[in-house]
């Protein structure tokens, strides 16, 4: 989202409007396959930023940092809601990891109410663009790591009209057999876990009346089997 003095400005505003796709929860591919590894893996994967993906650096995981992420998911969770705070959790541990590479472990100063200002050129900082595509493949590499177990990674999401100036992308979780949500790190500061809210109540009224991630429920269960770290499918 991008706004400067009510006025709708800015490359985030104006990719939105191009990214709109015909179906009910607006989800496209549009941004990933612009700008995204298609099989992130943890020897390689692209950070945006810079706004508008302006800016993309390759960026990589070692084994260590790695069993970091499967930490957080450890005792696993019970239910959907806890996975999804965890995500959340692991989305802002990544950050923090790749942050200090890409040259964007930097305070977020155009994060202000909810909105996004210009960055002025400053390639340390990212918008709602550079947040969806970069939040995507985080939960990419959890996904292909197998430590999602109520949730698949959706394709990113939109909102934003002329009569809704608030022009926004996320990243998305689809709960197994149940709802979509918003991952959307664009709200928060630098290494902090996104905000995570039902994507209908993330394309409806702007800000939202959900202005926090789910809180955790706490947790009990057996340790799950070891997860993997992604890797490319074998070709054929």
């Amino acid at each position: 989202m991008v706004r400067l003095g009510g006025v709708v400005t800015g490359l985030c505003a104006a990719l939105a409007l191009c990214a709109c796709a015909d179906n009910a929860h607006h989800l496209t591919t549009h941004y990933i396959d612009r700008f995204a590894t298609p099989k992130p893996v943890l020897a390689q994967f692209t950070v945006c930023h810079g706004f508008g993906c302006s800016e993309r650096s390759d960026a990589s995981l070692s084994l260590a940092e790695w069993r970091k992420v499967i930490a957080v998911f450890r005792p696993r969770p019970k239910n959907a809601r806890e996975e999804r705070v965890r995500v959340a959790k692991a989305v802002a541990l990544i950050e923090r990891m790749v942050g200090p590479r890409t040259g964007t472990a930097a305070h977020q100063w155009t994060h202000k109410n909810m909105l996004i200002l210009p960055n002025l050129g400053d390639t340390t900082q990212l918008d709602c663009v550079d947040e969806a595509v970069n939040t995507w493949t985080y939960m990419s590499l959890m996904e292909r790591g197998n430590l999602l177990h109520f949730h698949r990674v959706a394709q990113l999401s939109n909102a934003g009209s002329m009569t809704d100036p608030n022009m926004r992308n996320t990243a998305v979780l689809e709960e197994k057999g149940g709802a979509y949500f918003a991952v959307d790190a664009s709200l928060v500061d630098y290494g902090k876990p996104p905000l995570v809210m039902p994507l209908a109540t993330w394309m409806g009224n702007w800000p939202p009346k959900v202005v926090a991630s789910e809180e955790p429920a706490k947790s009990h269960g057996h340790r799950p089997a070891r997860a993997k770290p992604p890797t490319q499918p074998a070709r054929s």
